[in-house]
This record gives structure tokens, sequence and C-alpha cells, in this order.
């Protein structure tokens, strides 16, 4: 399995634990970079908590209940004469006066903490699901409230909150059942349930999908790869179907449309744009310009374009080019690191809130946007170009005699990949990638180049070819910015350790022979030296 982003590993924090595969879960424990991350964002969470639903009462606390005390005046009780020493209504006397003052403490407190009461009933708040753009769109008061309700056949849907900006929209819609309770698992968007976002021309300019943050309501989110260029925006759902054969929940037709509009005016207000200068290129031919910076309330989005040189695309022909991916980070005057993206150095901050890589006009060119739920406005920083990695025709291979590797390990070292291969088996479903058996070619080791998007065959001597899919784990290492590496790890399943394997569907017998061949290799370049000083103007460009 490979490493997941910090994004993923938030979703695994948010998440109900019962929900998450075991190879996830036993990943995440076994990776050192995961792992890291994934204590990291606790750590955040814990102090975005901390800070937003302070638990500690005020010092004037006590004195406000005593106040409040003085006031009250409790039912009168009749006592009997206290020689008869009556136990029984002494203990209901006791009991009605602690009750009651049980009733004044409670009332003081929901009193003091009517801020955080009202945040944490508003569900898009609730301290688990908060984070800095729903912030910042509370503090310019973009939180919207369309008090949307819609019933048909015994549910009702429910949106009592939406913020929107030319980041992003977020809206929190909630399912009740015919009993009243939330219903989470029942309303499935797919098979023609959507809920779009359209501009002010009617225009479909994105699709909200569910994060899955909470078990009571959805958390349903879009990002946009282009910041929104309007004033006014309209949510419209389309929702007549409850239920999922896919998922063995009962079906049920109905009519649960909805639709509202989002002014963005004041979201747009607090747009600013910022146009950069600099252009550099790499040794092996790919061109880098830089294009902008735009800060919303919910986000910083940041974009350029690149330009691979006719000689760089003759090695990434037809599609190839355009799966290629950018290095970069943000640091500030101390050379500390404020953002990073595609790192392998741990610990790092890599915090991507949404990325788009579009390609251009012409073959090589792309254009690239990165949006960041922070970078600084009013004090410079640098960004510093770190590398890329792009697909290219390879022919690197191996022959090797699968039933011998337990004893005689083969390894495949090229262009800095380093593996052993130690291991030959056949498996049978439901432990395979398909419904078939497989040769599964066992191995350990670490890659310098990238491994998403690299592909391999094995070819026997007759000629015959499999094409091939991974099964494991494998992580990132390194401790700088360019001397990283990806290593297979160890992972665990039904109480075996396993390293990393090639998977050849329908190769259901161990060949005397076998050549490995990595026909794609997914090329890492960092013999790049370039940075670029920014400093973002205060006013909107």
């Amino acid at each position: 399995m490979k490493c997941l982003s910090p994004f993923e590993i938030e979703q695994y924090i948010l998440s109900t634990p019962t929900s998450q595969p075991l190879e996830k879960v036993d990943h995440i424990a076994a990776c050192a970079h995961c792992n890291l991350i994934y204590h990291a964002l606790l750590e955040e969470q814990e102090e975005w908590s901390q800070a937003l639903f302070e638990e500690k009462l005020p010092d004037s606390f006590t004195a406000q209940v005593m106040a409040s005390i003085e006031f009250v005046e409790l039912e009168k009780v009749t006592v009997p004469d206290r020689k008869r020493k009556n136990p029984k209504i002494l203990k209901s006397l006791r009991i009605a006066m602690g009750a009651a003052l049980l009733l004044i403490v409670l009332s003081a407190v929901i009193l003091y903490s009517v801020p955080s009461l009202a945040e944490t009933l508003r569900s898009l708040f609730v301290k688990n699901n908060m984070d800095i753009g729903l912030l910042r769109a509370q503090e310019f008061g973009l939180v919207e409230h369309p008090n949307i309700k819609v019933k048909d056949k015994g549910y009702t849907i429910k949106i009592d909150e939406a913020v929107a900006d030319p980041t992003r929209v977020i809206i929190a819609l909630q399912l009740f059942g015919p009993n009243g309770k939330h219903d989470r698992k029942r309303l499935v968007f797919a098979d023609g349930n959507r809920i779009e976002v359209k501009d002010d021309q009617g225009k479909v300019v994105g699709e909200l999908y569910d994060m899955g943050f909470t078990d009571d309501f959805y958390y349903m989110i879009v990002n946009f790869s282009e910041p929104l260029q309007t004033d006014q925006i309209r949510i419209e759902g389309h929702i007549t179907e409850l239920g999922s054969k896919r998922k063995n929940i009962p079906t049920l037709k109905g009519d649960w449309n909805f639709n509202f509009s989002m002014d963005m005016t004041e979201a747009n207000k607090q747009t600013t744009s910022t146009p950069l200068r600099g252009s550099y290129t790499s040794p092996d031919g790919l061109t880098v310009t830089l294009k902008s910076l735009t800060h919303m309330v919910q986000g910083v989005r940041f974009e350029f374009d690149t330009k691979l040189s006719e000689e760089a695309l003759s090695r990434s022909p037809g599609e190839l080019w355009k799966q290629q991916g950018m290095k970069f980070h943000f640091e500030n005057s101390a050379g500390e690191e404020i953002q990073s993206v595609n790192p392998r150095k741990s610990p790092s901050k890599s915090f991507v809130m949404s990325s788009s890589s579009i390609p251009g006009d012409k073959p090589g060119q792309m254009h690239w946007s990165y949006t960041f739920p922070t970078l600084p406005q009013d004090t410079p920083y640098t960004f510093v170009f770190d590398g890329y990695f792009v697909p290219e025709k390879d022919g690197s291979s191996v022959q090797f005699e699968p039933s011998k590797l337990k004893e005689h390990p083969i390894p495949f070292d090229f262009d800095g990949d380093e593996l052993k291969l130690f291991d030959f088996t056949v498996e049978s479903p439901p432990n395979t990638n398909s419904n078939e058996k497989e040769g599964s070619l066992h191995f350990s080791g670490k890659f310098r180049n990238e491994f998403m998007n690299s592909e391999w065959i094995f070819k026997d001597v007759a000629g015959k070819e499999w094409p091939l899919t991974g099964r494991g784990a494998y992580s990132p290492r390194g401790s700088g910015w360019k001397d990283g590496y990806i290593e297979i790890v160890e992972s665990q399943s039904d109480n075996k350790k396993y390293f990393f394997q090639f998977r050849a569907a329908g190769l259901t017998k161990i060949p005397n022979q076998l050549q490995l061949i990595r026909t794609i290799v997914n090329r890492l370049y960092t013999n790049v030296d370039w940075s670029v000083p920014i400093m973002e103007a205060s006013k909107k460009q």
C-alpha cells in the first residue's frame, strides 16, 4: 500500500475507526512517514480544540452561580416536627434542593458557554471538523443558513449551514428517517444523486462530494480548480433515491430536490491576487514559469506553468508527459518550511487542499495550480523548486528463475532503484487483485524514482507478456529536499507479514524462467537550482 497524503490521514483521524480498512490501519502504524503525519495532525487537532472550545471556567463563574442562587425561590416544603425525625421526608427535601441547585449550576454553565455550544450545534463547526478556512469564513461572516428542509416518503433532508468563496463550497447536509433520527448511510451520492454548483450564468462549475467526516451528517465539499469569477452561485441538489443496491441498502424513490443561492460579493472583496515573475529551465529540459498567488478567505492558490523541451518530450511520447509531477516548498526568511508539495523528507508540512494539472494548447505544456490553507500575506518568504518527475519510456530488465529465488535472490538495480527479488508464489482468490489466480513476485528494496505511474511486465521465454499490478506498502524516507527515496516496507495481512509484490493475473503456474521488465519509469529529476523571493502585495491587483 502506498503512503497516504496528509489530507487522507486527516480524513482517517476524523472518521469512525471501525470503518477503516485494516490495511490502512496497519500501514499508518507501520509506516514512519505516515505515522509522523498522523501524530502531527492529531496534535494540531488538539490545539484547535483547545483554542476553540476552552473548557476552563472564568474566575467569576462561582460568583455568578451564587448570585443566581440568591434570587431563586425554592418551592415551599412542609417539614414535620423535627422531634419525629422522619428520614424519608428529610431525604426528599435534600433531593429536591439538590436538584434545584444542580439545575441552577447547569443553567449557569450553559449561559456561560453559549458561543461554544452554538458552534457545536452548527455541525460544520463541531471541533473535530473545524479547519482554518472555516474559521476565516466565520470571521468574515460568510456562513450562510439556507434553512433547507425537504420531506418525502417519511425522510427529511435538512441543510442549515453553507460556506462559499472562490476556493470551495462546503455544506452540512442531514438526513432524518421516519423516526426522527439521523440516517447517515441511506443517502448515496451516485446513480443520479448529486449536488451541483452553478455560476450566475447557469454554468455548472463543480459538484460536491461527501468527505465522510461525521456519523450524523454529510460533510459536502467541492474545491474549485480555478477560482470562481462570479458574485453569486446556486446550489442545486438532485436527489431522487435513497438506498443503494450496490451496498445492499433497500432503495426508495422520492423527490428530495432543493436549490438555494449564495452571495459571493463579500467573499470576492476578501480575494486578492498578486502576479508573480520568474522563469527557470532545468538541465534536462523543463521550463517553469511562475504566474500568480491568489489569497481567498478559505485558502491560497499558487499558479505556474511548465513546458518540456522537444528532447524531453521525446522521452515521454503519447500521453506520458501529461502525468508529470512537481516538487517544491515555501520557506520563511529563517529557512524554515512553511508548505511543501511532494516532499520525501520527514517531518514536513505538506497540506494541499486541492490541485490541478491541465495540459496546455501545445504538447509538453502544463498549467498548474495548488491551493493551500494559508501562506504569509504581509511577510517575505521564498519559493524553492526541488525537482519534478515525469513518466518516460524504459527497458530496464532482469532475467530470473522463479523457483530458485528463495535460495538465490536476484537484484534489480537501475537508475538509482535498488530492489531484491526473493520469492515467487502463485496466489488464489480472495488473496488476489483479480478474480483469478495470480503469479506473485515478492521483493524488497527502495526506489529513487517515483513508483506511481511506472509500468512493469513479466515476459516468458515464448514471448508471452503479463501486465503487473502492485500489492503491498511503501513509504518515503529522507532528511532533505532532494535526498529522499521510497522504501518498500513490511505490511501485515491475515496475521502474516509481507513485502511488496508484483501480481500477474492469469499466471497460474510457476514458470521455469521469467523476465521482469520496467516499460515505463516515472523518472525523478532533482538536478535543479532555483528559488524566488516572494513578497505579496497588500492590496487587490
